[in-house]
C-alpha cells in the first residue's frame, strides 16, 4: 500500500504586530516605563591613623595608672 504525500502549504508571512502580540501579548496602559536611578558612591571612609607600637605602650601604662588600686 502506497503513501500519498499531499504538498504543503505555507503559511501567509505574519506581520510585525501579530508576531509581537503573540510573543508579549496584547500592549496595555498598565505598562510603567522604569529608568534605574545612579547614585553617587559614597566617599571612602577616612583611614584611621596607625599608632606605633611606643604610643600603645604609653597608653596602656597610662590606662594602668587611672585604675583604682583595688
Amino acid at each position: 500500500m502506497a503513501l500519498l504525500r499531499r504538498k504543503r502549504k505555507d503559511p501567509p508571512p505574519l506581520e510585525e504586530a501579530d508576531v509581537y502580540a503573540r510573543s508579549y501579548g496584547e500592549r496595555s496602559d498598565d505598562v510603567t516605563i522604569v529608568k534605574p536611578v545612579l547614585h553617587e558612591e559614597p566617599a571612602a571612609p577616612e583611614a584611621e591613623p596607625r599608632l606605633s607600637d611606643r604610643k600603645i605602650r604609653d597608653a596602656f601604662r597610662a590606662r594602668l595608672d587611672r585604675r583604682d588600686p583595688s
